[in-house]
């Protein structure tokens, strides 16, 4: 037998949207601002999330997709970059509106933050803030094995 009724908030509201969370998510936005943008309360927000695997999947998808880009624009900044900067502007000559259009290439250097960030992420074992504290570390690591081994874990 067929449900009966009206069609729940979920359906109604959300299902057919979920291409706009995506984007929305893509472009950094908070649970807060999609609640908001699909106006629903921040509860029943998180209850299709708990509730709903299709609704938690778009929300999972769509940070995935912004963390891929950020981390390619950290990496971007760090190794430094090649960009054009495009000026626009109008002069008068011989009593008539001349447009201009100026291009210039620039180089965005090496950020060291973005470099010390990508290092700290992408190569741990190798990079620290303090490289004593990750000797020290190591030299933990090792004593931890030795006594596991003698204690025949």
């Amino acid at each position: 037998m067929a449900k009966r009724g009206r069609k729940s908030v979920y359906d109604t509201l959300i299902k057919p949207r979920f291409d706009e969370v995506l984007e929305w998510l893509r472009n950094g936005a908070t649970d807060r601002q999609i609640y908001e943008n699909l106006g629903i309360k921040k509860d029943a927000f998180y209850k299709y999330k708990r509730e709903k695997s299709e609704f938690s999947e778009i929300l999972q998808k769509g940070r995935q997709s912004l963390v891929v880009q950020l981390r390619g624009a950290l990496v971007k900044k760090a190794l430094g970059f090649q960009y054009s900067e495009i000026k626009k502007y109008t002069k008068i000559e011989n009593g008539k509106s001349v447009q201009y259009i100026e291009e210039t290439k620039k180089n965005a250097l090496p950020d060291v933050a973005a470099i010390n960030l990508c290092l700290k992420n992408y190569d741990p074992d190798n990079w620290a803030n303090d490289p004593q504290q990750l000797r020290l570390k190591e030299k933990e690591l090792e004593l931890r094995r030795e006594i596991a081994e003698k204690d025949e874990w």
